[in-house]
């Protein structure tokens, strides 16, 4: 077993260039939402990275953007999936950034670029720690890397090349990518699976073009047609009124309410952080994260009807189109929902509105008693103190194929998250330091996990 002051002292003589090899994995823009022109580059330059240190890599594909699939055996006898993604967010609004979002930027001990939050820390971090292992010994572990090329976009063809190459993904446990690594206070968190998602356009046309709007009073208006469609799925209390749609919903456990009860809901922190006078439903503070988790949604992402250009129109808009995410929990199924949606709005009147469907992802849960759990937990604990354990994230990702299809026990490891990393958002950023210590700690969950 390699010391763990040899693996400091390598990681330590090399940070520079660690830090240097992330900053150039993040000079590629790889937007997936661009198409596979745009995500090749850093593809490409990922695939040279992991043969270094691996035995083969491979490009999985199943009709959308190509993954990577990485194996180095390892000296024991488990095997460990890693969980990744290389594409990332478009820039947008680009004014303001500070400074160009694919020219990574170190300032006040953090790197700045798009994408190095999400994720391309855990990917380099990763390849990083198999290095130190390797140029000090041997992995101890058999490790499959699975870096996705789609995640951005919904993941759309990863449970068809999760279930084509189960047998190579197939493992005794799973990193997936960090999570919120450290809450406000910097206390390190662990999550356990994540909350599922159904994406839907909806789009009305009444008219064959916009009009006067002298003519309101004889036309009908694709604007109020679908205000009234939105109005009819929910109140301001997020209860939500379409028929069935909590018949799947699942209560938190007493061993969910257990960790919930150690989260700290920093509801005076957000507040000013994020400017609302009160929660949706006014919660007590002891209900904050239960609600936060176990409260499904129904949230309209945006609105496009009509004229909002400076000055005045007089306008009667000939359609209008609303987009809307829907973040489920166990044991949602956002086919589910979308077939009761369409059933709500003809039900009340509106079926003039087409479903546009966009990405669907079934919730995931993971045992945080499993063994790879337990290895996290010990390892975060002796580097970092005690963790915050969440029994999943609010967010979503396609963990459901790994953790519930494959059967893997998977965990949301401490990484470089942080509450002002800016993930999605201009200026997106992690510190330096938080990246040194991924590198630091994966060597160790794996030589932990890999003993055994």
């Amino acid at each position: 077993m390699i010391s763990t002051s040899a693996v400091d002292a390598y990681v330590e003589k090399h940070t520079r260039r660690f830090v240097d090899e992330l900053k150039e994995l993040c000079s590629f823009p790889s937007i997936s939402n661009h198409g596979h022109a745009a995500i090749q580059p850093a593809r490409d330059w990922l695939a040279d990275r992991l043969a270094r240190f691996t035995d083969r890599v491979e490009t999985l594909e199943a009709g959308g953007m190509p993954a990577l699939y990485a194996e180095v055996k390892g000296a024991g006898r488990r095997k460990l999936l890693l969980y990744e993604h290389y594409d990332v967010q478009p820039v947008d609004p680009l004014d303001l950034w500070q400074s160009p979002p694919f020219e990574p930027a170190e300032r006040d001990g953090r790197i700045v670029a798009r994408g190095v939050a999400d994720d391309k820390a855990d990917v380099m971090a990763r390849i990083h720690a198999l290095e130190t292992l390797k140029n000090l010994g041997e992995a101890p572990v058999t490790l499959r890397f699975l870096v996705e090329g789609e995640e951005e976009i919904g993941s759309r063809s990863f449970a068809k090349i999760a279930h084509d190459h189960a047998d190579k993904l197939k493992a005794d446990g799973c990193l997936w990518e960090s999570g919120t690594s450290f809450d406000d206070a910097g206390r390190p968190t662990l999550q356990f699976g994540c909350r599922g998602l159904a994406y839907v356009q909806l789009r009305v046309k009444r008219l064959d073009f916009d009009q006067h709007s002298g003519f309101a009073s004889i036309y009908p208006s694709a604007a109020m047609y679908l205000i009234g469609a939105l109005a009819s799925l929910r109140d301001q209390d997020m209860n939500i009124k379409i028929d069935g749609f909590y018949d799947r919903v699942v209560k938190p456990t007493e061993t969910d309410r257990r960790m919930m009860a150690t989260i700290d809901p920093e509801t005076e922190k957000r507040r000013k952080l994020v400017g609302f006078d009160k929660l949706v439903r006014d919660p007590k503070p002891e209900q904050v994260i239960e609600q936060m988790l176990f409260l499904p949604t129904c949230n309209i992402a945006g609105v496009t009807t009509g004229y909002q250009g400076p000055g005045s129109k007089t306008v009667l808009p000939a359609e209008a189109s609303a987009k809307l995410d829907f973040r489920l929990i166990p044991n949602q199924d956002p086919d589910d929902v979308v077939e009761l949606l369409r059933r709500h709005l003809d039900r009340h009147g509106f079926e003039k509105v087409e479903i546009v469907r966009g990405e669907g992802e079934k919730p995931a849960r993971s045992d945080p008693s499993s063994a790879i759990a337990r290895t996290v937990i010990d390892c975060v604990r002796d580097m970092h103190g005690e963790p915050v354990l969440w029994p999943f994230m609010p967010a979503t990702g396609p963990m459901h194929p790994v953790v519930s299809d494959l059967g893997i026990p998977t965990v949301l490891p401490v990484g470089v998250g942080r509450p002002d990393n800016r993930i999605h958002a201009p200026n997106e950023n992690i510190r330096a330091a938080d990246y040194i210590n991924t590198v630091r700690l994966n060597c160790r969950i794996w030589e932990r996990f890999g003993a055994a």
